[in-house]
């Protein structure tokens, strides 16, 4: 297949930047046997997985390349799919930012609530100690509120 042969192409010839130029060539002139989005989305991937292989001072050309390529078939540009590759690690990472950000967010409420209800306890105790005559004192020492939050109970 098509696909297949450009992927052969694009290892085999990694890093001999010439002979992969004309077998390239090739490779991708068969690509008009696949269906337009396979063939655009698998030029996306074969450049993306090129371009971080070859060496520098080639890549400009490899890039002229597939972006003749790109035209020519009316797919999107390379710099469309880079884009694109962008935005999806980006929201990638945003949505494990979030998944974290409210897992963070659980546990700080699960502490809160926690508090808040010992919080809550003490206060019971302390009305039902008020409740039967216990002097403040011992009330403040029991439930570690202050005199005046007990007299407000």
């Amino acid at each position: 297949s098509p696909k297949i042969a450009l992927a052969l192409v694009a290892m085999k010839y990694v890093f001999h930047s010439e002979a992969m130029h004309a077998h390239l060539q090739t490779a991708i002139r068969t690509l008009k046997e696949l269906p337009r989005e396979e063939a655009e989305s698998f030029i996306t991937e074969t450049f993306i997985y090129l371009k971080a292989l070859i060496p520098s001072k080639e890549k400009e050309e490899l890039k002229m390349d597939f972006i003749k390529t790109s035209e020519a078939y009316g797919y999107e540009t390379i710099a469309e799919a880079e884009e694109k590759a962008l935005a999806a690690k980006y929201e990638e990472g945003r949505d494990e930012g979030i998944e974290i950000g409210v897992e963070k967010g659980i546990g700080i409420g699960m502490e809160r609530g926690r508090e808040e209800g010992r919080e809550e306890e003490r206060r019971e105790i302390a009305k039902a100690l008020k409740n039967n005559g216990a002097s403040l004192d011992l009330i403040a020492n029991v439930s570690g509120l202050s005199e005046e939050e007990i007299r407000n109970l």
